[in-house]
Parts: C-alpha cells; sequence; structure tokens
C-alpha cells in the first residue's frame, strides 16, 4: 500500500514475515497491523521486519513476539 505523508511516499506491507507468525495477531475486520501487544497499531519498525520484537518494545504491554506452534501430526501407520 502506498500513502503519501507530506510529499514524502512511505510504503506500508500488507504482509508482515514477523507478525504473521506471532501468536497474538489479530485478524478483526475492517483493522490491519494489531495484536494484543499493539492494539492500537503494530509499529512499523516490527511490521516491516526490522525488529523482531522479542525485546522489550514501548507501549508492547509486557507482550512480545511468541511463535504460532504447527500441531505434529502423527504418521499414518
Amino acid at each position: 500500500m502506498n500513502n503519501r505523508l507530506d510529499g514524502i511516499e512511505t510504503t506500508i506491507p500488507l504482509y508482515s514475515d514477523v507478525c504473521s507468525r506471532c501468536v497474538h495477531k489479530r485478524n478483526e475486520p475492517g483493522k490491519r497491523r494489531i495484536c494484543a501487544a499493539f492494539p492500537n497499531g503494530i509499529p512499523l519498525e516490527i511490521w516491516k521486519g526490522e525488529n523482531p520484537h522479542t525485546e522489550p518494545y514501548p507501549g508492547d504491554n509486557g507482550i512480545r513476539f511468541e511463535e504460532v506452534r504447527q500441531p505434529i501430526l502423527a504418521e499414518a501407520s
């Protein structure tokens, strides 16, 4: 998504490699870039992958990146 802010073009990706793998990411209709840590919007530094959010970040409410765990399926016999 391209936006213009005071004559400067910025690019905000629709997908985040970091956030899409986090258990705290929320998918709510009409809202983008939100999670339990940042209910008012995930900072672009984190969304763009410049910060993995594994350490405290201002305003994260003590919630950090936690990878989604995929269930291990038993092998068919």
